[in-house]
């Protein structure tokens, strides 16, 4: 009892360390994308981190809940390069977003790879159900916002799976290849991607803001 007490002492100290979480995380990030999510264990995170056992579960639900906590992060990096004012139209939205993708994984590599890897996970593995049930909660907001630009006769009256996909699908494709492979650089691309995205879904007819 003594020493369980002790133990429990220490994992309480050792989860209160200024910089644990961030450490858990970033060791984390580095095993997910040397050895794959799968492949990846606690144990292994702890090694690599430093962190005792009672720490990782202090910050998160499992390894799952340290996935969630890496998506969060990336998600939110890619909303501070894109994101749009709430009142901007349909074409600043969705270009924004665009080249908020780009120019963020073209900046943060790591990060993408392993986002793009959780998106297909997900879909199978009842362990990333934190990271599954986030997807769909941003995919549902911007399904809703795509329907009220179709209501307003700004975009195509696509299903928003059709929509996402080839808004946001030569994007990915492009961050997909080998750096070495990409061209033109980032911004370039990133400009060039937003414009067909949007050429792919406004109403025949509209203008551009331009």
């Amino acid at each position: 009892m003594a020493r369980m007490a002790r133990e429990e002492a220490a994992d309480m100290r050792d989860g209160a360390a200024p910089g644990r979480r961030e450490s858990i995380l970033t060791a984390a990030l580095g095993l997910f994308l040397e050895r794959g999510y799968a492949a990846t264990s606690i144990a292994d995170v702890r090694a690599a981190s430093g962190a005792s056992t009672g720490s990782i579960y202090h910050f998160f639900t499992g390894k799952g809940g340290i996935a969630h906590a890496l998506l969060t992060e990336a998600v939110a990096g890619w909303s501070a390069v894109g994101n749009a004012p709430p009142d901007a139209s349909a074409e600043v939205a969705i270009k924004a977003s665009v080249t908020g993708l780009v120019r963020w994984a073209a900046a943060n590599p790591g990060q993408f790879r392993l986002m793009d890897e959780l998106r297909s996970l997900a879909l199978h593995d009842p362990d990333l159900a934190e990271v599954g049930t986030a997807l769909a909660a941003g995919q549902g907001a911007a399904g809703a916002a795509y329907r009220r630009y179709v209501a307003a006769g700004h975009v195509k009256p696509l299903a928003w799976p059709v929509a996402h996909a080839v808004m946001l699908g030569p994007a990915y494709a492009w961050l997909r290849l080998p750096a070495e492979s990409r061209k033109p650089g980032a911004r370039h691309a990133a400009e060039l991607l937003a414009d067909a995205a949007w050429a792919a879904v406004r109403m025949p007819g509209r203008r551009s803001a331009r």
